[in-house]
Formats: C-alpha cells, structure tokens, sequence
C-alpha cells in the first residue's frame, strides 16, 4: 500500500522488556529449578523407602517369624499375615545387549548364553524364544531361498535376538528348585527366599 512503512520487529530483540517482565521470567525458571530440586529429593526418598520395604518384607519379619517359628497370624484389625516363597531369576535381554557397551556387553553376552546352554541341557529348551533377521541384497533370491542351511557360511549379514519371558523363566526354575535341580545362582542372577504376605481384612 503506498505510502505506509511496514517494519518487521522481532520481539525478542527488537524490544527489551522490562525490569518487571524479567523479574517474572526468573521468578518462574526459579520455580522450575526449585521444583527439580523437590523431584530429585522425593525420588532418592521414594528410593530409600523402597529399599527399607523390601528389606523389611523379604528379611527382617521372615527372619523373625522362622526364629519363632510362626507360619502366619492375625492382626488387631483383622489382616492376615503370613510367608510366601519367592524366587528371583533372569536372563540378559537382547535389549540389555544392544544398550550394554565394552566388556560389560560381553560379560552379559557370555551370561546369557550360558543360560541358554543350561537350559536347553535341562529340558526348557522349549522356553526359548528365537527370532533371525537377514537382509538379502539384489541378486541374492537364490541364497534366500536356503539360507536356514548356509546362513553362517554365506557371510550374510543378519540380526538375532534370542530370549526367555521372565514368568515362563522363573516358573521353569521354581519347578526345578522343587525337584531337587541345581541351578547356577550366578549366571541366572538366582535369589530365593521368603517374603511376608500381609492381607488386610
């Protein structure tokens, strides 16, 4: 239009706000920073609860209730208290392997096949759970065609994850510690013990 002035102002640099705009803007990044604080505080706390619950649930009361021999009883307002047994197992996740770097990438590599080869010697070869990726380039339907027989000969690139679903795992294994089987404690991260039971009436 003739004779108007268009100016493009940017607001950011063009027009410095005020002491009082700036003073609102630190006040709220200083909240942002206080409430950070807060979170962190409440995290490492809920963390330190955790770990007291637990030592409390699966140490201090069944040390207690063997020691006088309790099996279970009834608290003043009706709960249930009582020991169950507990059993804790794993295996390096493919997800575990491809976040883990140097020689901890290697030590879980080494677990987790171990684990495998104990299972698959104990009858749960069944448990495992195998997926292959291969990637063919052009010109390779043939080797596509046989690669299940030639994979490892044929320099094919390919990607395998192999693994164990946790509660299939730790049933396998609390049916073997049930029959007398002994299981590596160190390669399956083997924990077993009893946790109390609370059931509130």
């Amino acid at each position: 239009m003739k004779g108007v002035l268009l100016l493009k102002i940017n607001l950011l640099e063009d027009v410095a706000p005020s002491s009082n705009e700036i003073g609102a803007i630190t006040e709220a990044v200083q909240r942002v920073q206080k409430l950070e604080k807060e979170i962190g505080l409440m995290r490492d706390q809920l963390k330190e609860k955790e770990q007291n619950l637990r030592k409390l649930n699966e140490q201090e009361i069944p040390d207690l209730m063997t020691e006088m021999n309790v099996k279970n009883f009834t608290l003043t307002d009706g709960s249930k208290v009582g020991l169950i047994d507990i059993v804790s197992v794993s295996i390096p996740s493919a997800g575990a392997l491809d976040r883990a770097k140097g020689d901890t990438k290697e030590e879980l590599f080494e677990r987790q096949q171990a684990c495998f080869a104990w299972l698959r010697k104990n009858g749960g070869s069944e448990l495992i759970k195998a997926n292959v990726e291969v990637q063919f380039g052009k010109g390779q339907d043939n080797a596509c065609s046989d690669f299940k027989k030639e994979l490892r000969g044929r320099k094919v690139f390919y990607k395998e994850s192999t693994g164990v679903h946790p509660q299939t795992l730790k049933a396998f294994i609390s049916e073997a510690l049930g029959n007398g089987k002994n299981i590596p404690v160190d390669i399956f991260k083997l924990y077993t013990g009893q946790k109390v039971q609370i059931r509130s009436s």
